[in-house]
C-alpha cells in the first residue's frame, strides 16, 4: 500500500515539474503557490467529488483536501529547489 502510495506521489510530482517548466516557474515562491492552486483547485474539488458520491462527511473531504494541498505544496518547493 505505502509503495504504491508513493508511486502515485511520484507520478503527480512529475505531472507537476512538466506544468512548472512550462510554465517558467522556477522561484520557491512560485512553486510554493502553484502547488497551492494544484492542490486546492484539482486534487481537493475531485476528493470532494469522490467523497460526495460516497456520502461521506464533509470534515472527511476538508482532512483529504488538506493533505493534499500541504502535499503538493511541499511538492511545488521541493520541485523549484533542483
Amino acid at each position: 500500500m505505502f509503495a504504491a502510495t508513493f508511486v502515485l506521489q511520484l507520478i503527480v510530482a512529475g505531472m507537476m515539474r512538466h506544468v512548472f517548466a512550462l510554465s517558467g516557474i522556477d522561484s520557491i515562491g512560485a512553486g510554493l503557490i502553484s502547488g497551492l492552486g494544484v492542490g486546492l483547485f484539482f486534487i481537493t474539488p475531485w476528493i470532494a467529488i469522490n467523497n460526495m458520491y460516497g456520502m461521506r462527511p464533509v470534515t472527511l473531504t476538508v482532512i483529504d483536501g488538506g493533505y493534499a494541498v500541504c502535499g503538493c505544496m511541499l511538492m511545488g518547493v521541493v520541485l523549484t529547489l533542483f
